[in-house]
């Protein structure tokens, strides 16, 4: 089955049944599928043959999952990003992709407009309520012009589905090349551990252009369930109204969106009846916030999971029954999927030795978007390297201890920024933390944290290197405690490490 086909198998089932809900509309899949025809006829005409590229930089809506799926039903592919004139990943990816068209909002058209960064896009739709003023032509009246009848394809589920670009958190964004069967393979592996079903309603307030958002989109489409569309997360009492509202009995964030919840929302008088489970991924989660969501939050499965862009979401789980036995674990392997941890000399690691996190199943992608040195680095008989170290213990759970790239070199040791973190989330004062390094000219380098705090507390930097020297040895201590105000987010939620290293570098100085 291909990507675009799950919606259509759910509205020959229940076309009257409720597909999307926005604030001030609710979506069947009758009426969505008559929209993603639209788009897909609308899209043909403006050129879109096998393989060429359409960018669709929308906030998430009822347009946004049309033109998504249409993008695949013309034979394109999908190239989802977030839109604005400050998005992260938007001018990059369209300047490698080279897509034939974009469909933008009106303010991101106006800001990057044709002689902008779609200099070179023979097509740019724009969504406006109406036609609009400025460049490009209007999505919604276009597509009006176009029947509702799907269109005649072809095509397999090896076939190039979407471009997903990985957020940047760490270094440059890359074009993830996913199959449309990359994509089903992972659906049905998370609809078997999470149990979902027709019945189940979803709140999601992770964008469509990350890889984690689009997973509820597919799964819910592929059980002909619901999807509550809430683009305001960073107003938790809003979400926890439109949960509450909506009789959600699903829940899906990163650990920016718990920390939200837990610290500046009405959470410990939220009445979520209807809530049987939350999902976290998108970043490690410390133990001491999930036990203080597991104590304040509402009675649900809480599932701790791990993935990647590469693989199409998900990798991993820990079964809820296993969460305090388990406490920092990854989990096991989602169904059909392989996680082994091979050292440095490529033998799969024993019982408690650290190694790399390779990954095999059909969820797999297929590389990156031109770059095939990296692709090959990556992706091999082995499969995709994740760049994650950690190891499995004697019952086959999974722990991180970092990953390549954020290990800190302190002379000759070896430091998992990670540690530091969970140690400084253990203080209740700290709201984030988050550890770089910085350069050292004896050490070559040494780490430095930022966090938010929740609570005023003096001496900050003497009072949590102190509480870190009791619990860690003196090399993984930081030099410096800075203060922020927020950590610096990325349109995903997670957070923004460059950023920070820049900050760490002396680039500029974080607000006290």
């Amino acid at each position: 089955m291909l990507v675009h086909q799950l919606l259509a198998a759910a509205a020959d089932r229940t076309p009257d049944a409720v597909v999307l809900i926005e604030r001030d509309r609710q979506v069947t899949y009758r009426t969505l599928a008559g929209m993603t025809n639209q788009c897909a006829r609308l899209l043909r005409r403006c050129g879109v043959t096998a393989g060429e590229r359409v960018v669709v930089a929308l906030d998430n809506s009822a347009e946004m999952v049309a033109a998504y799926l249409g993008a695949m039903q013309a034979g394109g592919v999908a190239v989802p990003l977030p839109g604005g004139p400050r998005s992260d990943r938007l001018p990059t990816a369209v300047s490698e992709c080279t897509p034939q068209v974009a469909i933008v909002d009106e303010p991101t058209a106006r800001a990057l407009g044709p002689r902008g960064v779609f200099a070179a896009v023979p097509h740019v739709l724009v969504l406006p309520a109406s036609e609009p003023a400025g460049p490009g032509a209007s999505l919604v009246a276009a597509m009006a012009e176009q029947s509702a009848e799907p269109l005649t394809e072809s095509g397999g589920a090896a076939d190039l589905a979407a471009l997903v670009f990985t957020s940047g958190s760490t270094g440059q964004p890359r074009g993830v090349m996913l199959s449309h069967g990359n994509f089903v393979a992972n659906a049905a592996s998370i609809v078997s551990y999470l149990g979902l079903t027709a019945a189940d309603r979803v709140m999601c307030v992770l964008p469509f252009s990350y890889v984690y958002g689009l997973s509820l989109l597919h799964t819910h489409l592929a059980v002909g369930g619901s999807v509550v569309l809430e683009n305001r997360s960073a107003f938790p009492n809003v979400v926890l109204a439109g949960m509450a509202a909506h009789d959600v009995t699903g829940f899906a964030g990163v650990p920016s969106t718990f920390a939200l919840m837990l610290h500046r929302s009405d959470l410990d008088r939220a009445r979520l009846t209807r809530l049987r489970y939350v999902t976290q991924a998108g970043g490690a989660m410390p133990p001491a916030k999930i036990d203080e969501w597991l104590t304040r939050g509402p009675r649900a499965d809480f599932y701790v999971m791990y993935g990647a862009t590469e693989a199409a979401a998900r990798l991993t789980f820990v079964p809820p029954a296993d969460l305090s036995r388990k406490r920092g674990s990854i989990g096991r392997p989602i169904p059909d999927v392989e996680v082994r941890v091979l050292t440095d000399e490529g033998v799969v690691a024993a019982p408690g030795v650290v190694g790399e996190l390779v990954a095999r199943g059909a969820n797999i992608a297929r590389g990156y978007w031109n770059r095939p040195d990296e692709t090959a680095e990556r992706f091999g008989p082995e499969g995709y390297r994740t760049g994650d170290l950690g190891y499995v213990d004697d019952e086959g759970f999974l722990f991180l201890t970092g990953r390549r790239h954020e290990m800190i070199k302190v002379g000759a040791n070896r430091v998992g920024a990670r540690e530091i973190e969970d140690v400084l989330h253990q203080h209740p004062a700290v709201l984030e933390a988050a550890v770089v390094a910085m350069p050292d000219d004896l050490l070559g380098e040494v780490p430095v944290a930022f966090v938010a705090v929740r609570a005023a507390v003096a001496d900050v930097d003497d009072t949590l290197r102190a509480f870190c020297a009791g619990r860690l040895a003196g090399y993984k201590v930081p030099v410096r405690v800075l203060v922020c105000p927020e950590l610096p987010k990325l349109p995903t939620g997670k957070l923004d490490k460059r950023s920070l290293q820049s900050l760490a570098a002396g680039d500029s100085s974080p607000a006290r």
